[in-house]
């Protein structure tokens, strides 16, 4: 007799197969978009494979000649470098965050079946599993190539671990391991490492809490000596820009001015909500610990985390991490609701409405494809010009596909590779544009000139602009304009810029210069 699936299995698979249609659709889209050239929807990914591929070959930075620590995460380029001699190194990104994607919505129906036990039917779990897709921004992470998709497992494993302990009085002694790795993969994840170290200590773990926060401060400290001991500063340069906004500001005022720009995201609000509603729960004398360390690393991370990004890839990890905690704290609620079809299809719809319109989540899984176009229209096309035509040291200011393709010099002048910047910018140095160009002998210069207004030498010779036309991008600006230092080789790049203008695809043009 054939064996039939019962409808739970069924219901499993559900979550699975909707994410592998998103990707599917997302990727023939892309693909056709790009004329066949695969692209991720930043510019970010490709400074990890430069890093990785350097690391791989003994060497810690972007360009050969000199040390740099663009990443803000220690884990992400090593993990990266161990596939870097693969001829489809380019694609490893992509693949590791589909996995991630895959598993992390495994740990999220064991959590479900954790939290809510048999109380609801496979159906119903089944529908707040496949809702995960959407509160992880699982397919725009995926296609961002960036560490954050292992941030969110690595979470969620946390998350199931410690409501293991929770619910069940089961310790994983896993658990310590993925919150030192949590750790590793961004600085910002210590808001939820350390606060479940407390909770371990005072629930009689000691010694495994001490040994967890002793492997993190080495290994972290470890890092820090390590780009230290290369010349660099104690943190990544991209952690350091965060940090200083450029700024020479007092550390006060930096934390009151990143706190104001953190407040323009509205995820800031929906987790300050979650805090309020957690601490509400304080009231019934129950959960204390737990309530107490999970408020805890939401507060942590209003007031010290990074929620700046597109897509809300820096915050997505703890908007998981609070969702997973109110669900727990109010299952009895959510139980209630949906005992009810009239109930459910109230709630569906609310929630359905608070992130697709709120918190806008649809546009960034709607227009994917369009992002990774704009990449290719942006940034692909003058690493191509790079590395095809002029094939010389050139300053820029993204420096991701650009310093990928080229195997000269490529000069980071916003300053992710280039730590120098970071003080110019500080202290306002002037000159100092032309300062490094000289010094590393970049006369081609490729920038955004709203980010550099006030720095740009007046004796630089403005060649034109690379255009998009385009409604929908994520890249910063759609005009990219090139400079070139030295009049003696205006006509030869000019020449070289009207036989490649020759060659850029539709949405793309490049406007000379009016003599």
């Amino acid at each position: 007799m054939k064996r039939r699936l019962n409808s739970q299995s069924i219901h499993a698979v559900i979550p699975y197969l909707i994410l592998g249609l998103i990707l599917f659709i997302q990727g023939v889209a892309i693909y056709s978009l790009n004329a066949g050239k695969f692209l991720y929807i930043l510019d970010d990914p490709y400074i990890h494979l430069s890093l990785a591929r350097n690391i791989a070959h003994g060497h810690y930075g972007i360009n050969l000649v000199e040390p740099s620590a663009p990443s803000s995460s220690i884990l992400w380029p090593f993990i990266l470098a161990i596939f870097a001699r693969l001829p489809l190194f380019e694609y490893v990104p992509l693949l590791l965050n589909i996995g991630f994607a895959l598993a992390t919505l495994f740990f999220i129906h064991k959590i479900i079946d954790l939290i809510f036990q048999h109380t609801l039917s496979s159906a119903k779990k089944t529908f707040f599993v496949a809702l995960f897709i959407i509160i992880c921004s699982m397919t725009p992470l995926i296609w961002s190539g960036m560490e954050h998709m292992l941030q969110i497992l690595l979470t969620v494993i946390v998350m199931y671990q410690l409501l293991e302990i929770q619910i069940n009085q089961k310790l994983h002694k896993s658990l310590i391991g993925m919150l030192v790795l949590l750790s590793l993969v961004r600085y910002e994840s210590l808001a939820i490492s350390i606060p479940i170290l407390v909770f371990l200590y005072f629930k009689g773990y000691r010694k495994l809490a001490a040994t967890g926060l002793i492997s993190i401060i080495a290994l972290l400290a470890a890092f820090s000596y390590f780009i230290h001991s290369l010349g660099l500063d104690y943190l990544p340069t991209s952690v350091l820009i965060k940090r200083s906004l450029f700024s020479n500001r007092n550390s006060f005022d930096l934390f009151l001015r990143t706190i104001f720009i953190s407040m323009q995201s509205r995820t800031w609000f929906i987790l300050l909500g979650m805090v309020l509603l957690i601490g509400l729960k304080l009231r019934q004398k129950t959960h204390k610990l737990f309530i107490s360390i999970t408020a805890l690393s939401i507060t942590l991370y209003l007031l010290f985390g990074t929620t700046l990004g597109s897509f809300y890839r820096y915050e997505t990890f703890i908007i998981t991490y609070s969702i997973i905690v109110f669900m727990y704290l109010y299952r009895e609620f959510l139980i209630k609701i949906l005992s009810s079809t009239r109930k459910q299809l109230f709630t569906s719809i609310f929630i359905s409405l608070l992130l697709f319109i709120y918190l806008d989540y649809a546009h960034p899984i709607i227009y994917t494809p369009k992002f990774s176009n704009s990449v290719y229209l942006q940034q692909y096309q003058m690493a191509l010009f790079t590395d095809q035509y002029y094939k010389k040291n050139v300053g820029v200011n993204d420096i991701g596909l650009i310093a990928f393709t080229n195997d000269n010099y490529t000069l980071d002048l916003f300053g992710l590779s280039n730590i120098d910047v970071i003080d110019y910018r500080k202290s306002q140095t002037p000159g100092w544009m032309d300062q490094l160009s000289t010094q590393y002998d970049a006369n081609l210069i490729m920038i955004y000139d709203e980010w550099f207004t006030g720095f740009i030498p007046n004796d630089w010779i403005k060649l034109g602009q690379l255009k998009l036309d385009l409604p929908v991008a994520i890249v910063a600006y759609k005009e990219v304009s090139f400079y070139v230092r030295n009049p003696a080789m205006v006509e030869e790049v000019k020449q070289l810029l009207e036989q490649f203008s020759r060659t850029l695809p539709e949405h793309a043009e490049f406007h000379f210069t009016q003599e």
